[in-house]
Formats: structure tokens, sequence, C-alpha cells
């Protein structure tokens, strides 16, 4: 495995959730925790980074373009009006 070491700063209660888990045998260490959370967290959201790359794509087609290349009724003066959430 390459792994890194990183500074982490942690609000307390989260420190405490995370200590909770590790006295209950969940995991072995605050490391061993974090990783493990970390992981199942950046899967989770893995669905929200497709659809930003995708709207980041679609608004790069749409400045080529002039127009976005898709006519969805009512989304897309949504997607318009959401796009500057995304960087």
């Amino acid at each position: 495995m390459n792994s890194r070491t990183i500074p982490v700063r942690l609000e307390s209660n989260d420190l405490r959730d995370v200590d909770l888990l590790v006295n209950l045998g969940v995991f072995n260490s605050r490391s061993e925790a974090l990783r493990e959370l970390i992981r199942l967290g950046v899967r989770n959201l893995s669905d929200v980074a497709d659809v930003a790359l995708a709207l980041k794509r679609l608004f790069e087609l749409e400045e080529a373009e002039g127009d976005i290349p898709l006519k969805l009724p009512g989304a897309t003066k949504h997607l318009l009006a959401e796009r500057d959430r995304f960087p």
C-alpha cells in the first residue's frame, strides 16, 4: 500500500466518535478508523463527483457550441441557475 501521512484537524465531537469506535473494538486505532471512514465517505461521494464532472463537461460544450447541446424542459434553466455552485 502506498500511503502518506497527512495532518487532520477534527472537531471534538467527531474525535470522540472515532475514539468510541476504537474503544468498542470496531477499529484497532484512530488511524485505522479514519482511513476506513474516509474510504467509505469517498466511495459514497463518487456519484457526486461523477455528476460534477458531467456538468463541467456539459458547460464546456455549452461554451464551445454557444448553447447547451441537451434540451430538457425546465431542467436546463435549473442547471444554468445552479452551475456556479460547481468549481
